[in-house]
């Protein structure tokens, strides 16, 4: 498995980054200053946010199995060197 460079931070900005751009977006999002029940995504704006939110999904799985690799890499090297938990 390839090395991500991602981390969870980044992944957070990443999502907030995203969802502000898409919300500001009047393409895509209509924002009613009566408030969230009515402010909804446009009908082409749906598609876009799936595309988004699959990327997103795909990254953090990434970023989890990373994560994964990497605390087992060091329970194997801790446990050789005779550091058991």
């Amino acid at each position: 498995m390839k090395k991500s460079n991602l981390d969870k931070q980044i992944l957070k900005d990443m999502i907030y980054g995203c969802l502000r751009e898409l919300g500001e977006n009047k393409d895509l999002f209509y924002h009613s200053s009566f408030g969230q029940q009515y402010s909804h995504f446009h009908d082409k704006g749906k598609e876009p946010v799936l595309e988004i939110l699959h990327d997103l999904i795909c990254k953090i799985r990434e970023v989890e199995e990373q994560a994964f690799e990497d605390r087992k890499k060091q329970e194997t090297f801790d446990a050789l060197k005779g550091e058991t938990k």
